[in-house]
């Protein structure tokens, strides 16, 4: 009686020995393919043999969204494409491929024989046991496709919902095949559970499909790069002789300023975000450019010194000197920063002579003027000037 209730407590041990015995823990692996870059994993079925050797690989293709899974071995390979219940597939300790549950392509008179090793490894009862798809995915679409009981390789293509960016894939059952007789004759020799898991991060290129959208952002840079030079060099002296010349200028501006808008959209394409950033800075230095009436004197053209001292144009060029010297900190392009540090010593030009012969009387102008100052010492301090 002490036996019998002994080995009633032990069973249940012993049964969940077992259990933990055929269940093997989860691996996870962390990946990341791109376009350029694949991904690939070297796996073995056996510690015995090299041949057992499988190598798995993940291919992004970005143009058409689409990630492909494929197996690579020495020998012949089998995979279950969807899930089957063993008592469905097998007969007679044979793998049956009209009893798929899918469409498979198998030489007439072929036969699958499961080998004795693989049989015993099948926990009982076999008629509860279930063969698992050998991938199992996360964000992805299985694109329809012929398949094959033996195959030299093995693929599957999926499409990437709604383009993400991480999605994962479990490898799970996958099996050798052996040909130890006749041609069309074939044993299941090997193959287990690989309970694998890669959760695969994809490193999309921003400005895919972008060639159109660079290639218009390039010509109206050069465009309002243009326009900014010219505009510039018909005002170089940044003085006009009258008002009617002054309110040419003005109505440049306007013009110029109307034809190239700034650009306000980001983009996450590099290539386009710079064109579009240059663009705006030429935009900047347009609406920067700046212009004084002289009047004749008697030694020829001075400036209009009657007028009071403009508050306003002193604190956009304090702003404009500021600015400039921000983008000349991150600009990486040289050309650009010569650009913007000659743009500010015309803007230290046009003031000096403004002040000159505006000098600051009211709280007001001198409170503007000093503003002015600051942001001209911090452009000769930071960039060398």
């Amino acid at each position: 009686m002490r036996n019998m209730t002994i080995r009633k407590l032990l069973l249940p041990l012993v049964a969940m020995g077992f259990a933990a015995s055929i269940l093997q823990a989860q691996t996870v692996k962390t990946i990341t393919v791109s376009n350029e870059a694949s991904y690939t994993d070297h796996i073995s079925l056996g510690e015995d043999s090299r041949d057992m050797d499988v190598m798995v690989k993940f291919i992004f293709d970005e143009q058409k969204n689409v990630l492909t899974v494929s197996a690579l071995s020495y020998r012949h390979l089998f995979v279950f494409r969807d899930a089957a219940r063993y008592p469905t597939v097998v007969r007679h300790n044979c793998l049956i491929p009209d009893k798929m549950p899918y469409v498979v392509e198998a030489d007439p008179g072929s036969k699958f024989k499961l080998s004795k090793p693989l049989l015993k490894a099948i926990p009982k009862p076999k008629k509860k046991y279930i063969f698992k798809r050998w991938l199992e995915c996360d964000g992805l679409q299985p694109v329809p496709m012929e398949y094959k009981m033996a195959n030299d390789y093995i693929e599957q293509t999926f499409d990437i919902l709604q383009k993400r960016s991480v999605i994962s894939v479990t490898l799970r059952d996958l099996y050798i095949l052996d040909q130890p007789g006749k041609p069309g004759i074939y044993e299941v020799a090997r193959g287990r559970d690989l309970n694998t898991r890669y959760q695969i991060r994809i490193l999309r290129n921003p400005c895919l499909g972008m060639e159109e959208d660079i290639a218009t952002a390039a010509g109206a840079l050069a465009e309002v790069k243009a326009a900014f030079e010219n505009f510039r060099k018909n005002y170089a002296g940044g003085s006009v002789a009258s008002d009617e010349a002054m309110k040419t200028f003005n109505d440049t501006k306007v013009l110029l300023l109307t034809q190239f808008p700034a650009k306000t959209n980001t983009s996450p394409c590099p290539d386009l975000q710079a064109a579009n950033d240059k663009y705006n800075h030429y935009v900047d230095s347009i609406s920067a450019l700046s212009c004084k009436v002289n009047v004749i004197g008697a030694e020829g053209l001075i400036e209009d010194e009657s007028k009071p001292l403009d508050v306003k144009l002193v604190y956009t060029q304090a702003r404009q000197l500021d600015k400039a010297v921000s983008k000349w900190l991150t600009s990486k392009d040289d050309l650009e920063k010569e650009d913007l540090v000659s743009q500010c010593r015309d803007i230290i030009k046009d003031m000096s002579s403004m002040i000159q012969h505006h000098p600051a009387t009211t709280a007001e102008e001198q409170k503007a003027v000093k503003t002015y100052y600051q942001a001209e010492q911090y452009f000769k301090k930071t960039c060398g000037k």
